[in-house]
């Protein structure tokens, strides 16, 4: 006789799903990160051009590494490898188009039943994740700088943090309405407490806006982004855990306040330089136990998580080295690979309950099956096998969606240098420790009275 938990669930969730969805269940579609090997390695030597061209390659194959459901990472990828070959226009239409497909992929999933999160989320489209959707709009923000469009960059950095303030809401919201949709089947479950989240605006975000609002004049709103900057490394303690770079300090009477940024000599050219080193974090699969109510050997289930793990970040310190012979060492302004750790932990409770709720669906099943076969067969051994053979079957076809933007960097560093007006030479010295890994040349025309703004890569 089925007990009290599993003939809530059948109610609530099994009796109403159709044969096709329970198919589909059985789907299993793992990422294989091999695809994107030649890829990987362009971008270890920054040779970016080198890795689209390996994309549109691949696209055009009989077995693309995007396929359909995964169009969101191929404009993700290939709009942050046009942005760091420098190629500004071609990023910012990569990067639109996945802006624009992730706000379709939010508008379907919050007008979906909720009951279509029993389905494996790789047999879906890719919808994004929440820290890809708001960094592509600061390299947006860079595109549209070196395109020369100071207003359409100002509007990025404006979106980037419009995003960030409502991302924790809107999983508060999510996590509400799907336990209340499976009180009944998750009540006696030890489902874990969502993780607080603490970003709600972007360091980087409101440096870039500092520097554009100074470019344009307006120094009243150059301040307000350095105070809105200096909000977020007391807010974010998990993501800023360095000091505020020493050109980005406020000091002065409340409500005139200034800093080093906002104060340049009339007669000299500040050239700024923001480099991103390393790659932030990658989904793996994380395999944990779960106790349910089941009898049949169906009491301790396998919940395969995407849980994010570093990568290698061998760039320690950056230098700049001005022609005219001046050293700076960078500052890091944000750790992006904290800021994505932190952003996903809006969203990991929402994929544990999916993932929970899934998995306790395929176990209902499997322990009605076993039921019927002890009862039917007047033996629970038969009844074990039977669930043995179907649980096998399950655990076979669950797997974690671990898709994500690959090429996203780990940390953001910046420096600034004034210099006499006219061409200029910049060279950037990356280390390891104290060992040189790499170094690069930029060519600015600096100019007083704008923006002189350079940037670096090194995604070792």
């Amino acid at each position: 006789m089925r007990n009290r938990f599993t003939s809530a669930l059948f109610r609530s969730v099994l009796a109403p799903v159709p044969a096709l969805i329970l198919a589909a269940l059985l789907v299993s579609c793992a990422t294989d990160g091999r695809a994107y090997a030649g890829v990987d390695k362009a971008v270890e030597v920054s040779t970016f051009e080198r890795g689209i061209e390996l994309i549109d390659k691949a696209q055009k194959s009989s077995k693309p590494i995007y396929p359909k459901k995964n169009q969101i990472l191929l404009y993700l990828d290939r709009g942050l490898l046009a942005h760091y070959a420098d190629m500004y226009q071609e990023s910012t239409k990569d990067l639109g188009q996945a802006e624009r497909l992730i706000e379709e992929a939010f508008t379907k999933s919050l007008s979906a039943d909720l009951a279509s999160y029993i389905l494996n989320d790789n047999t879906k489209d890719y919808a994004g994740e929440d820290y890809e959707n708001i960094y592509l709009n600061v390299f947006n923000a860079l595109n549209y700088y070196h395109l020369g469009s100071l207003d359409d960059a100002v509007v990025e950095v404006r979106r980037t943090n419009e995003k960030l303030r409502t991302l924790a809401q809107e999983y508060e919201k999510i996590n509400s309405e799907m336990k209340e949709k499976y009180r009944n089947n998750l009540s006696g479950l030890n489902v874990p407490a969502a993780k607080p989240v603490n970003f709600n605006n972007s360091a980087l975000a409101d440096y870039l806006g500092a520097l554009f609002y100074r470019a344009d004049g307006a120094y009243d709103d150059a301040r307000i982004n350095l105070l809105q900057l200096k909000d977020a490394f007391i807010t974010a303690p998990n993501v800023y855990q360095n000091p505020i770079p020493a050109s980005l300090v406020l000091s002065g009477e409340e409500g005139s306040e200034t800093a080093e940024e906002l104060q340049i000599p009339e007669n000299e050219a500040r050239i700024n330089l923001l480099c991103f080193t390393g790659l932030s974090p990658i989904k793996k699969e994380n395999d944990i136990t779960f106790p349910l109510p089941f009898s049949y050997g169906l009491d301790l289930a396998h919940l395969r998580l995407p849980e994010l793990v570093p990568r290698a970040d061998t760039v320690t310190s950056v230098e700049l080295v001005a022609d005219d012979g001046k050293k700076i060492e960078l500052e890091l302004l944000e750790d992006m690979g904290k800021a994505v750790q932190e952003t996903y932990n809006a969203k990991y409770n929402t994929v544990f309950l999916k993932t929970l709720i899934r998995v306790v669906v395929k176990y209902a099943s499997v322990y009605v099956i076993a039921e019927a076969t002890a009862q039917s067969s007047e033996s629970e051994l038969a009844g074990s096998l039977a669930a043995l053979a179907a649980k096998i079957t399950f655990d076979a076809t669950e797997n974690a969606d671990i898709r994500m933007e690959r090429y996203l960097p780990a940390k953001a560093w910046i420096g600034a240098v004034n210099l006499e007006p006219g061409a200029h030479t910049i060279t950037i010295n990356y280390y390891s420790g104290s060992r040189k890994i790499g170094s690069e040349e930029r060519t600015i025309q600096a100019e007083t009275g704008r923006l002189n703004l350079l940037e670096g890569i090194c995604l070792k």
